[in-house]
């Protein structure tokens, strides 16, 4: 073990844990009735759970929350409550997660409940399998108690469970999967509608908000975060997240951020590239009707953007952004 490799362990494995064995962390944050405000941190085992509640919960929902952005919002452009999957390419890992709407001991209800899991070595498609399904039970569990220590007790045994769960399953390398062809793939779903008109669009969005600032920058992490609103079907939604993140870190590489949010009850993913901000993260409540989907955005795109696009779709370009 390279001196490199051990102080990246030491970092986000800080007691010493064998990573073959414990390939699963898990950790929970938010607002429950069994605390008064916010819940005492549980499972914060390694450092990346740190980051994940700085930028998604204090920074993100709170900056939301404090601003009254959401309370903004009229019926129709309102997702009525917090009720998402998430999957996280953070720091060198895969973070896995779920939120949903609850409430402190004093009925405030502004913020969420989140579970999340930190994946070592596990390949993404076991993941989907074996995580998602847990993270499901530990909301069924802590929404049903009203006690502290219940909630502490679902987030153990979800952990030991998915520890064995591990044990069995052949370690990975990495839990992105490389797809040469994902464009192609992305270009032939029904959702991007004829002529790949929606992948099109997509494709100018990241260009003209993300492309540009990095292709004038000389540094590939000076990359302005931005976000997309992807249309999916359920059915589809693991090659989506496949695919996607497949297409994202051949284009900006792996140190760059990638957060997928999914809606449990609508029809999209919001993807965003790079750190997020409150400003990305008031998707989490805002309906298409405030932030519609980018492959809708009727953006007026020249003939040789078309060409070259097409061109990368078919892999046939420079794996080099800009387009």
């Amino acid at each position: 073990m390279d001196s490199a490799f051990k102080r990246f362990f030491k970092r986000f494995n800080p007691k010493g844990q064998n990573l073959t064995s414990k390939r699963i962390y898990v950790a929970a944050f938010g607002k429950h009735p069994g605390w008064d405000d916010h819940i005492d941190d549980i499972g914060f085992d390694t450092d990346v759970f740190v980051s994940v509640k700085r930028i998604l919960y204090v920074q993100g929902i709170g900056g939301n929350v404090d601003s009254g952005s959401w309370d903004k919002l009229i019926e129709n452009q309102l997702v009525e409550e917090f009720k998402h999957n998430f999957f996280w390419y953070l720091d060198g890992s895969l973070i896995v997660g779920r939120l949903w709407s609850s409430q402190d001991g004093k009925g405030r209800k502004s913020y969420p409940f989140v579970v999340c899991v930190q994946c070592w070595n596990l390949p993404i498609q076991w993941v989907f399998t074996n995580v998602l399904p847990q993270l499901e039970k530990i909301e069924g569990s802590c929404t049903a108690t009203t006690s502290a220590n219940d909630v502490r007790m679902a987030v153990q045994n979800a952990k030991q469970e998915l520890r064995q769960l591990a044990q069995q399953c052949e370690a990975s390398t990495s839990s992105i999967v490389a797809y040469p062809d994902a464009l192609a793939k992305l270009a032939e779903h029904p959702e991007m509608g004829p002529n790949r008109e929606g992948l099109l669009r997509v494709l100018y969005h990241i260009e003209r908000e993300v492309g540009r600032y990095r292709a004038n920058s000389a540094s590939s992490m000076a990359l302005r975060s931005t976000s997309l609103r992807i249309p999916v079907s359920q059915d589809n939604m693991l090659e989506n997240v496949l695919l996607w993140n497949s297409f994202l870190f051949t284009m900006f590489g792996r140190n760059i951020p990638v957060l997928i949010l999914i809606p449990l009850i609508g029809n999209w993913i919001d993807i965003i590239i790079g750190e997020p901000t409150a400003l990305q993260l008031y998707c989490l409540r805002a309906s298409l009707k405030v932030i519609p989907l980018t492959s809708s955005i009727p953006y007026n795109i020249s003939s040789e953007f078309i060409d070259q696009a097409n061109k990368l779709i078919q892999g046939r370009h420079s794996r080099k952004f800009s387009i």
